[in-house]
């Protein structure tokens, strides 16, 4: 098996020797061919001094070059973990954000849903409130009914004019026949209205009627005629009315409005809270 070719300087040996070597080298075949044209035998240790000092130089710079690189290297990887560390930390409050929103999502939502229900609630209390001040009259209600007017007898007789007893009579039917809401002439009856003569006036909370008396009243309107008749006031009303003439008319119908009776202004009374039963066992 022949012998393989020994391999150039340049592939075995390290490159900054091939590079010393090789200038070396190429510096004296120079020198030496200027002192062959020129004839010139002069000590040539001068030249391969100056020679050498290139080199020299030559190599401090590339040493220079390389502590460069490993200082520039070093400084580039301080860097490097100076932002992963800096990246890290935004990463890090980021995810803590992220966690804090979903904190306050679900707490939005939580309080979103008890405004909800509180919203539900105040609204049935809202509806039952206005209920109750419809049925207490501070509140202006409408639907059927009946509409009655009632006014003095004709000719001027005394005992035909109607008086204070007879329309509380008159109303006093109608409550017991179902009535939900009246008033007379625009002014509600509440619990605690009061009919009453002033001279020559009848007086519904304070305030002074003239005849003819409209009297309206919210109820069943196949039912309220009828069962006006039938209660004691109404009969007692209907008795009046024949025995001193006075006009009465009623008739049904089918949209009143009546309006809110003045609130009264409660300043001494307080509601009581109902007593709660006691528990089984409890002293």
């Amino acid at each position: 098996m022949p012998e393989r070719a020994p391999l150039p300087a340049h592939v075995t040996m390290p490159l900054l020797d091939v590079v010393i070597r090789n200038s070396l080298d190429q510096d004296y075949q120079h020198v030496a061919a200027v002192r062959a044209a020129t004839g010139d035998s002069a000590d040539a240790r001068p030249m391969r001094w100056g020679a050498a000092v290139v080199v020299g130089l030559f190599g401090l710079l590339l040493v220079i070059a390389a502590v460069q690189n490993q200082s520039e290297a070093r400084t580039d990887a301080l860097a490097r973990e100076a932002l992963i560390q800096q990246t890290t930390a935004k990463s890090n409050e980021l995810r803590d954000a992220n966690r804090e929103i979903g904190d306050l999502r679900d707490e939005i939502q939580s309080l979103s849903t008890s405004l909800m229900r509180l919203t539900r609630t105040e609204r049935a209390a809202a509806a039952a409130n206005l209920k109750l001040a419809g049925l207490a009259g501070y509140a202006a209600v409408t639907g059927e009914g009946v509409r009655i007017t009632v006014a003095n007898a004709p000719g001027g007789d005394r005992d035909g004019v109607v008086r204070d007893e007879d329309l509380a009579t008159l109303v006093d039917g109608l409550w017991a026949a179902g009535a939900e809401a009246i008033s007379i002439n625009g002014r509600r009856l509440t619990v605690t209205s009061g009919i009453r003569t002033a001279g020559s006036a009848i007086l519904v909370h304070d305030r002074a009627l003239r005849p003819p008396y409209v009297v309206l009243a919210i109820g069943n309107s196949n039912t309220l005629q009828s069962r006006f008749v039938e209660t004691s006031s109404g009969n007692t009303f209907l008795g009046l009315r024949s025995r001193f003439g006075f006009v009465f008319r009623m008739q049904n119908d089918k949209q009143l409005r009546l309006p809110a009776a003045h609130r009264p202004d409660v300043a001494r009374a307080t509601p009581v809270t109902p007593d709660r039963p006691k528990q089984a066992g409890a002293s």
